[in-house]
């Protein structure tokens, strides 16, 4: 009897265990979700979570340039007509991502890193679904979802009803410490990032 109920364990186990996919980010490149060495924050986006993801985004500039910290937009486009347009819908993400390195530069500055800011922005155009459905994230577009991953690569905390960014800056600061503050020469500009309009 203990024999076969260790099996069953050792067989849910298993399946717990399943690897997370490696999807091909908006860039074309293969994308890792929960690297080794890095913080890795994701957040969910969709077309009703557009303004909401932007506001949780910006939320996390002031740790934006420091070593080993990233920040990776998953959009579920299942029931976006992105998915008819799926070369104009990759432009238009990494036409905003550009965009986006311009106005987090300084923020870079400020934490010390005189790179470019561009090759560390992701976005996954997440079409059939596979990535947020592995995350567990669920079906309902309309509610915000963040997973946060430590640099040994597991999950250290996870929301998928999220109605602030204030749990989440408490669990990175923890992982990080305090974010500096908003350098003077952060211009407010309001991103298009991820403005995919069905």
């Amino acid at each position: 009897m203990k024999v076969g109920f260790l099996w069953v364990f050792l067989m849910t186990g298993a399946v717990w265990a399943v690897p997370l996919p490696q999807p091909i980010n908006c860039d074309g490149h293969p994308f890792e979700l929960n690297p080794k060495g890095k913080i890795m924050i994701l957040l969910a986006s969709s077309q009703p979570l557009a303004d909401t993801t932007r506001e949780f985004g910006s939320s996390l500039y002031g740790w934006q340039g420091r070593d080993g910290f990233r920040v990776t937009v998953v959009v579920d486009l299942r029931k976006s007509l992105g998915t008819l347009f799926k070369g104009w819908t990759l432009g238009t993400m990494k036409a905003n991502l550009d965009e986006e390195g311009i106005q987090i530069q300084p923020w870079y500055r400020a934490n010390g890193n005189l790179g470019n800011p561009r090759p560390d922005l992701c976005a996954i155009a997440d079409f059939d679904g596979k990535v947020t459905d592995a995350l567990g994230w669920g079906n309902d577009e309309n509610k915000m979802k963040v997973t946060i991953f430590g640099k040994d690569g597991e999950k250290v905390w996870n929301s998928t009803n999220a109605q602030s960014p204030a749990p989440m800056l408490k669990e990175v600061q923890k992982l990080l410490g305090p974010p500096i503050a908003k350098p003077k020469n952060a211009e407010p500009r309001k991103s298009r990032i991820l403005k995919l309009r069905s």
